[in-house]
């Protein structure tokens, strides 16, 4: 099975996580990298409303991919903007399943998931399952346990 892990990360906390949940399942690693960067306020207002900011060239056909996993910072409750414009870009991905994968603070996963969740199932796409990292347990390294169960479920066909 084919997985692609797409990920933003701003300050490195989700990347390392996706880079060892990547790990894990020997999955396909790709980068959602804005155009510009932009201010934290810019940044929060555009996650809060649910807007998109344009990216970098990156892989979103899903073409010869069995699954799709999106891992992203909760930001205001919401996903930020990048991730907003990949979930918007994908391809290909009409029955197939995916994950979404959140890191944070401290709160807020259940409604950034909701968003990624209904942007991937308007094209069809099936949602499975879902995690969050805390950004102390990626700090420290103790995010290991959660995601390895996380894994376990991706693996399952």
């Amino acid at each position: 099975m084919t997985t692609r892990i797409a990920y933003y990360s701003w300050k490195g906390h989700t990347e390392k996580v996706a880079t060892a949940l990547a790990n894990l399942l020997g999955a396909e690693l790709v980068r959602i990298e804005p155009v510009r960067d932009e201010s934290i306020a810019g940044k929060a207002m555009k996650a809060f409303f649910r807007m998109k900011s344009p990216i970098q060239p990156v892989k979103t056909d899903l073409a010869g991919i069995d699954s799709l996993v999106i891992a992203s910072p909760v930001w205001a409750g919401k996903v930020p903007a990048y991730v907003n414009q990949y979930c918007d870009s994908v391809t290909g991905g009409n029955g197939k399943p995916f994950h979404v994968l959140v890191e944070m603070g401290g709160r807020g996963d259940q409604s950034a998931i909701a968003v990624v969740r209904s942007a991937l199932e308007k094209k069809g796409m099936k949602f499975v399952s879902s995690a969050s990292t805390v950004e102390k347990e990626v700090g420290s390294g103790t995010f290991a346990g959660k995601l390895e169960k996380f894994a376990a479920g991706i693996r399952k066909p």
